[in-house]
């Protein structure tokens, strides 16, 4: 499955399951095949490594929900920056590894269950992968 079609179907289930959710999915550098469209997308406000995925819902003590959406593959270093500065910032940002991984981030954040000690653990885990991948 591409990346588009994960990030489809993360939609669709969203969709489905919180209808109130207010969010907004990145077109992101999937959609920049020519340099004209390249330079067309960075002058109305595309920043390279936005994440995939952003849920405009404060739950508990974060102020929104940002997911990369990875399908295979690891973070880039834009990807990886914009999540510290949104984690930094008082949003929950963090990547999602394929379809199971990404609905269980966005249910635990829209059912306030992140911040539980198994979670602190993932999380310390993911920043652990994230900075061998630098």
């Amino acid at each position: 499955m591409s990346e588009a079609q994960l990030q489809t179907n993360v939609v669709k289930y969203l969709r489905f399951q919180y209808p109130q959710v207010i969010y907004c999915a990145s077109l992101g550098g999937q959609y920049q095949r020519y340099p004209s469209q390249r330079n067309k997308a960075k002058a109305t406000g595309y920043v390279k490594g936005f994440p995939d995925l952003g849920i405009y819902e404060p739950i508990g003590r974060y102020a929104g929900l940002f997911i990369e959406i990875k399908e295979k593959g690891y973070p880039t270093k834009e990807q990886k920056d914009w999540i510290t500065k949104l984690n930094k910032r008082g949003y929950y940002a963090c990547i999602g590894k394929g379809f199971d991984s990404t609905i269980k981030i966005i249910d635990d954040y829209l059912n306030d269950n992140i911040g539980n000690e198994e979670d602190i653990r993932q999380t310390e885990d993911n920043k652990q992968r994230v900075k061998e991948s630098i």
